[in-house]
């Protein structure tokens, strides 16, 4: 399945937290970061034009506990948040 975000809104694949560099945990607490892996056009202001998005696709960011609507496609888990719930990217 794919799912084309609408509007300026992004899909986040979050990261769980791994114990070391070599095992991972299943079911350990959900950072607050992760990939962004699909985002909307953006935000249609009310002259017509479109805003910008401020984050793309592959982007690693980061974002608040409670942000975004958890969603299941494929099996596996992602957020749907709005562009500005996204409180930085991180550079690696």
């Amino acid at each position: 399945m794919k799912l084309e975000p609408l509007s300026d809104c992004i899909l986040v694949e979050q990261y769980e937290e791994k114990v070391s560099s070599v095992i991972y945990v299943p079911g350990t607490k959900k950072t607050f970061s992760g990939h962004v892996r699909a985002i909307g056009p953006g935000k249609r202001m009310d002259d017509g034009k479109v805003s910008p998005m401020d984050v793309k696709v592959g982007d690693h960011v980061m974002f608040g506990e409670y942000t975004g609507q958890k969603t299941t496609i494929d099996d596996k888990e992602y957020l749907m948040m709005r562009n500005n719930e996204v409180i930085g990217i991180i550079h690696d």
